[in-house]
């Protein structure tokens, strides 16, 4: 009794980890910094949600809550709509928080915060690097 709860307990853990993966990126283009909000030095952060089909790819990019300007929205929904998953029984949907940094890389308590069910990872772009 005691070997098959276990089983069943292993069987569940793995077929949650199984389905997870799936919903990880398999290609993930970078979103430039463009070198204009760069010398203006225009930061901010924003959510999009991407909306993928059952064959992996971006279907569409809608902005939830914009960077605030829209040079940095553009960048980061033309990358977000390369990005590429993995093949789904239906449709679904993604978000994304995403914000841009004035300075060089570093790391900090946001990017070790565990994504909210239906969001992924926050992705950090810096305006310089070493």
């Amino acid at each position: 009794m005691q070997r098959h709860a276990f089983c069943t307990a292993l069987s569940l853990l793995l077929l949650s980890m199984v389905t997870h993966a799936k919903e990880y990126a398999i290609f993930a283009a970078k979103p430039e910094y463009p070198a204009e909000a760069k010398a203006r030095h225009f930061t901010g952060s924003g959510v999009f949600s991407l909306h993928i089909a059952p064959d992996g790819h971006v279907e569409r990019v809608d902005t939830i809550k914009s960077i605030g300007h829209g040079i940095l929205d553009d960048a980061a929904s033309t990358a977000l709509s390369q990005w590429r998953f993995h093949v789904q029984k239906t449709a679904w949907v993604l978000r994304i928080p995403i914000r841009y940094i004035d300075g060089l890389p570093r790391h900090d308590a946001a990017m070790s915060r565990r994504p909210q069910p239906g969001y992924g990872v926050l992705i950090s772009v810096f305006s310089r690097h070493d």
